[in-house]
């Protein structure tokens, strides 16, 4: 398929209100009601799931980009993503909500708005993304079991989900690892 992303929707044009409010409903909910620890352990088995995925692909393979159609969750612009690609997106969005949690939790919070088009992984990534994410996933899982409950502290705002607390990004950075997971799925049934 081509990599000419020109007829796509634009990074950071959102997903549907419907998803929107599903997705924030159920991000909410499940931080509510599942513990922190059970939450850590599926983070935890979606990305290994992720690279287990992409681990037998062929370089070639894993930076091909390939159109898939829309997946829930998932912006048109990432529809035409290549395995590697999305990797280096869960490596970008995980670091980010790693860094984001102990402040929130702690009350301190953050002025740095948070742009979609901004976690957007660039062409050319490639097999270093498997190390970078079982890196990254081990980083994260150290800073959450050093934290309480995550129910206290103050929230920041998404842009799709409005404010979420440390407890409901921390559940976010579970549930997008799940749809990015099956992102990968079918980025390879059609490769």
């Amino acid at each position: 398929m081509s990599e000419d992303n020109d007829w796509l929707a634009a990074a950071g044009a959102g997903i549907p209100r419907a998803e929107r409010i599903l997705l924030g409903t159920g991000i909410r909910l499940a931080a509510g009601f599942t513990s922190k620890d059970r939450l850590t352990a599926l983070f935890h088995d979606e990305a290994m799931r992720a690279i287990n995925l992409a681990a037998p692909l062929s370089e070639e393979n894993g930076r091909r980009r390939v159109l898939i159609p829309r997946l829930f969750g998932i912006e048109d612009s990432s529809r035409n993503w290549s395995v590697f690609m999305v990797l280096e997106h869960l490596v970008i969005v995980n670091s980010a909500i790693a860094a984001a949690l102990p402040r929130l939790y702690s009350g301190r919070g953050s002025n740095a708005e948070v742009q979609i088009e901004d976690v957007k992984p660039v062409p050319e990534a490639g097999p270093e993304q498997m190390q970078d994410l079982v890196r990254l996933v081990d980083r994260y899982t150290d800073i959450v079991e050093k934290l309480g409950n995550l129910r206290a502290g103050i929230s920041h705002p998404h842009p799709w989900f409005g404010p979420l607390s440390a407890a409901q990004w921390h559940t976010l950075a579970t549930v997008h690892n799940s749809i990015h997971r099956r992102h990968i799925e079918r980025i390879i049934k059609r490769l």
